[in-house]
């Protein structure tokens, strides 16, 4: 038997599963890789909303981390729901950069409800720099802006409202290189969707360019939202598909 490529999730912990590791592995595991985990927080939550936040000890995360290195050649990283620990995002950072890790950071700093996850941007700075691709949404990027400017990496800018159309825009050393456009969906809220979107760029990444990745993602989170069906609260909906 071949032995599939390893990916690590460096992320949150989403019990119903429609987002953050849970959500990552089965990602990987559709497009064939091996996933593995370490868990940033751990959370309360549901389609209702965010109702309590545990960040994980920082030398645990850490002690993990070495843990999967030792075990495996980590093809690639997709770091969601980052730490507010400044020095362990250092450390990951360096992780990273020592290691020549292809990375995906999907900066999730706030849910759609409930609680705040990350208030000082300049703790995920490091995480920002040692990025391949940073994948924030809209408001998200608003945020982070600020902190990216003149890194090296290459930024995609998920729903951009423009009139009865939705944007994403690939920005590769700092300049717009690619618009992919598609419609404004009903007024329903996925679960996931950011997750899955860097989760699937990341497979894709390791074998295609950043735009053929890019567009073979949209497309594939397009489909992924089509298949998704109202969950108890009827706020949000989750792809239930099994890989």
């Amino acid at each position: 038997m071949e032995k599939p490529e390893t990916l690590l999730t460096i992320a949150g912990f989403d019990p119903t599963g429609g987002a953050g590791i849970l959500r990552d592995i089965s990602i990987f595991k559709r497009a064939g890789f091996y996933g593995t985990a370490v868990i940033t927080a751990n959370t309360a939550q549901n389609t209702a909303g965010v109702t309590d936040i545990v960040f994980q000890p920082a030398e645990l995360i850490k002690k993990q981390i070495e843990a999967i290195h030792e075990d495996f050649k980590i093809s690639g990283i997709k770091i969601g729901l980052p730490h507010h620990d400044r020095e362990l995002n250092t450390w990951i950072a360096n992780f990273i950069k020592k290691n020549k890790i292809l990375t995906v950071f999907d900066p999730v700093l706030k849910p759609t409800s409930g609680k705040t996850f990350v208030e000082n941007i300049d703790s995920i700075k490091p995480l920002l720099e040692a990025s391949t691709v940073i994948t924030p949404n809209y408001s998200e990027y608003q945020r982070i802006k600020s902190y990216i400017t003149g890194i090296k990496g290459n930024i995609i800018v998920k729903g951009i409202v423009k009139g009865s159309n939705v944007e994403d825009i690939l920005i590769e050393n700092g300049k717009e290189t690619l618009k992919i456009s598609h419609r404004v969906r009903e007024k329903e809220e996925v679960r996931g969707t950011g997750c899955t979107f860097s989760s699937y760029l990341l497979t894709l990444l390791i074998k295609n360019d950043l735009k053929t990745a890019f567009k073979k993602s949209c497309k594939f989170l397009q489909e992924f939202r089509e298949k998704a069906v109202f969950a108890g609260s009827k706020k949000q909906k989750i792809n239930l598909e099994v890989p």
